[in-house]
């Protein structure tokens, strides 16, 4: 097998994506930290207010639960994944591949939102630059474990293991009903939007392409690639 197979096959696992999201998750826990003295109220993505919101019904709060929360979930998926069965190589240079690959998609997700009509999907709501950039780095890793991970994988179960549906079917209305949720998650709560249909169709448009690309490269890549975006939004 060549190195861009193994690459490819490998990268998408959830062991590489394991490794891969931990800096990710590591650099928002810690930035939030530096920003919050509550752990209930303050400067969070609102992907992770929602666990955060839901551990809070059953009393359990803390800075780094919502954290441990996501890394055991991508552990579970590693070993049921891989249960039975020997688990790829680490291969350390393949992390430089997956960073330059993440760089490529947010660059094919920037020039697309800038050919439609330039937006920001990240709102600034009045934030500083540094809190966007924190911002950021919780979209990357809280909205896609919720909307990818968690959205599309019940999907699936739904769809092709309960209404037994042809996969390629299964996998297409996976892919619409988490980019849909995604859209719509924007203009929720105190904090969402007001609804305009022109920013609903550029968010579920992205939407499609993180599905998509979570489908085909898995969550590390995905994630990064919706951090990537958002950085370069704020800074182009």
């Amino acid at each position: 097998m060549s190195i861009l197979k193994t690459y490819w096959k490998y990268s998408k696992n959830p062991f590489y994506s394991i490794i891969f999201a931990i800096p990710l998750l590591a650099a928002y826990e810690i930035m939030i930290f530096t920003f919050n003295h509550s752990d209930i109220i303050g400067l969070r993505n609102g992907a992770d207010v929602l666990f955060r919101q839901f551990f809070g019904i059953f009393n359990v709060y803390g800075f780094y639960v919502v954290g441990l929360v996501v890394l055991l979930a991508l552990m579970m998926a590693y070993h049921f994944n891989f249960k039975g069965q020997k688990g790829p190589h680490f291969e350390p240079r393949f992390y430089i591949l997956m960073i330059l690959e993440s760089i490529l998609y947010a660059f094919i997700m920037y020039f697309g939102v800038i050919q439609i009509g330039r937006f920001l999907l990240l709102s600034g709501n009045g934030q500083t630059t540094r809190e966007l950039i924190v911002l950021a780095l919780g979209a990357g890793i809280y909205e896609e474990f919720i909307f990818r991970v968690i959205l599309i994988t019940g999907f699936l179960f739904f769809l092709k293991d309960i209404l037994k549906l042809p996969e390629a079917l299964a996998i297409s209305l996976a892919l619409i009903g988490a980019a849909f949720i995604f859209a719509i998650f924007h203009y929720i709560g105190p904090f969402g939007e007001a609804f305009e249909l022109r920013t609903f169709a550029l968010r579920f448009g992205a939407g499609l392409f993180l599905s998509l690309l979570y489908i085909l490269r898995g969550y590390g890549i995905t994630a990064y690639t919706h951090t990537l975006y958002d950085l370069i939004m704020i800074i182009g």
